[in-house]
């Protein structure tokens, strides 16, 4: 069983996980971007759908429904996330443009979604139907979800190895790593204040036990309008 507790994996091993060489192994990569963060309306989660994410929302398994703003997106939506066991899972449906369709399968995360054409109008996942809460969203032109949040499946431990955030212009910023454990609130796992790119690679990963939700947000913006991303990197090490 790899540990990562007193030092930081090497370009080689991580290089090994990508080409699947380590059994058992799996490489993580997380970004996404918030477009539009006020002073008035801080903090945010560093998502496209804007304000805090909507953990509530997912506190037990959903249908998730599927629609977009324009009727000319019906293409196949593959959503990622976890079922009601906390174990991966992927359903492709097939999108009707502006009228909601449900998944088949249940959701207890939805951390990923991607399209399979240029989508003309934003696509959002609800719960409960199509006016629902959003919990993800990809924007005009995107194809793809841009979301830095992520739950850690049953069954794996997860090791943070990087971490970045930028904001647009000269404003700043503080970026906020928030986990929760299983039966935890939600506490802050790394801060840092930023006045256009922060990166930070962890010497010694941050060790995230099965289940463990993170939500990277930004708090005290200087200035209205602000535009963020943010990035990480996961290690994902099946338990033994």
């Amino acid at each position: 069983m790899y540990q990562f507790h007193n030092e930081r994996p090497s370009p080689e091993f991580l290089l090994d996980v990508v080409r699947g060489a380590i059994p058992n192994a799996f490489a993580i990569h997380k970004f996404g971007a918030n477009f539009d963060i006020d002073q008035a309306d801080d903090p945010e989660s560093v998502w496209t759908s804007g304000g805090l994410y909507p953990w509530a929302s997912l506190s037990s398994a959903q249908t998730i429904y599927c629609i977009s703003t324009s009727a000319s997106d019906t293409a196949t939506l593959s959503i990622e996330g976890l079922d009601a066991n906390y174990d991966e899972q992927t359903e492709i449906v097939t999108l009707t443009g502006a009228t909601a369709v449900a998944t088949t399968n249940t959701f207890i995360r939805v951390f990923r979604m991607t399209y399979d054409a240029e989508n003309v109008g934003d696509i959002t996942a609800r719960v409960t139907s199509g006016t629902g809460t959003v919990v993800a969203q990809i924007d005009a032109g995107y194809s793809q979800t841009l979301m830095a949040v992520y739950t850690i499946p049953a069954g794996f431990t997860g090791y943070l190895t990087t971490l970045d955030a930028t904001i647009d212009g000269t404003k700043t910023c503080q970026v906020l790593m928030y986990h929760r454990l299983t039966g935890k609130p939600f506490r802050i796992a790394h801060v840092a204040e930023s006045d256009g790119h922060y990166r930070y690679d962890f010497n010694a990963p941050l060790k995230l036990p099965a289940k463990t939700d993170v939500d990277i947000r930004v708090d005290q913006v200087s200035g209205n309008d602000a535009r963020v991303t943010a990035n990480f990197d996961i290690v994902l090490i099946k338990d033994y």
